[in-house]
């Protein structure tokens, strides 16, 4: 097993291990290092904190750390900024030790123009050729397939992840929250695509914990405690309008000379993951693009352990 992938590396009782620490104090990324110019993403192993990890039977997701240099910056030198990034992308994995050149291009930048700037920005169509896979509504005159909106749709619902306190707080999401991972579902769910196909898998999965319609009494506009994650698509589908998409940006990588690059395999898997991360545009320090309203869940499962170190995806299998 190659010890750099962040797949699930170990599984370790608490009481072994401690407490994991959450994510350290990050801000949102200033203004200037979105759009024309490159700028470079760095991780390492404190960028996986266990108690941020949103797990389940088709790997992890939820909000990583990640150090970002720019604007312009081709390596990990100059200012840098620690910033939360969001997982958005089932198909691609994310590393201990990833670093490279990226595009970061806020939502309402995609344009025709910038679209090959980021990553499945020139996917507008479903079926058997490059496409999305599932298919969502949209408002009369918006591209449910264009990839600005499909980010938006997992903008809106990255702004809804709870903390341990109940509390809509996506910088610290709740790994054990039975709502972040329906929420982590819904994300995945409107982001698959057949561009790199995820080792032959279909998004959801048959092992899919969720259902894939809203119970009785749940529906978009009041998903407190909801987890199905086919009512969360529908809560990002009658939000969408509400993301603030100049304060929500598509970190895709690797770039070389300006151009974005299809991803390398490392160790076996198509390499690197595509993240949202909020810019602080005017001053603002927010990490909700959508108005949170309260959301009170039960937990209904734990990890029954923490997670050190976790790829998004799925376990690595064995040699």
């Amino acid at each position: 097993m190659n010890k750099t992938k962040i797949k699930i590396l170990a599984v370790l009782f608490a009481g072994a291990l401690g407490t994991v620490p959450a994510l350290a104090s990050t801000q949102p990324l200033p203004a200037t290092f979105q759009g024309s110019t490159t700028d470079y993403i760095a991780f390492d192993g404190n960028s996986f904190p266990g108690s941020n990890l949103i797990c389940f039977t088709a790997g992890c997701g939820g909000a990583f750390q990640a150090t970002v240099y720019g604007p312009g910056a081709t390596g990990a030198v100059g200012p840098s900024v620690l910033t939360t990034v969001w997982c958005v992308d089932y198909q691609l994995d994310v590393t201990s030790s990833s670093q490279y050149i990226t595009n970061i291009t806020t939502l309402n930048d995609i344009t025709p123009t910038t679209e090959s700037n980021v990553r499945y920005g020139t996917l507008d169509s479903n079926g058997t050729s490059s496409g999305w896979v599932n298919s969502v509504t949209a408002p009369n005159g918006v591209d449910s397939d264009s990839s600005a909106y499909r980010y938006t749709l997992a903008a809106a619902l990255t702004s809804q992840y709870v903390d341990s306190g109940n509390a809509v707080d996506p910088t610290n999401p709740n790994g054990s929250s039975s709502v972040n991972t329906a929420i982590q579902e819904a994300i995945w769910y409107v982001t698959y695509n057949n561009e790199y196909p995820a080792d032959g898998t279909t998004w959801p999965p048959a092992s899919d914990i969720g259902s894939a319609t809203c119970g009785s009494g749940q529906s978009a506009t009041n998903s407190t405690g909801n987890t199905d994650y086919a009512c969360w698509v529908q809560y990002a589908e009658a939000n969408a309008g509400s993301v603030n998409t100049s304060q929500w940006a598509v970190v895709s990588g690797p770039v070389q000379d300006g151009v974005l690059q299809s991803p390398p395999n490392v160790g076996g898997y198509p390499s690197y993951q595509t993240f949202l991360v909020q810019v602080d545009s005017g001053g603002q320090t927010t990490h909700s693009g959508v108005t949170p309203e309260p959301t009170y869940f039960v937990l209904t499962f734990g990890l029954g352990g923490l997670i050190l170190f976790a790829r998004r995806r799925r376990a690595p299998k064995q040699a």
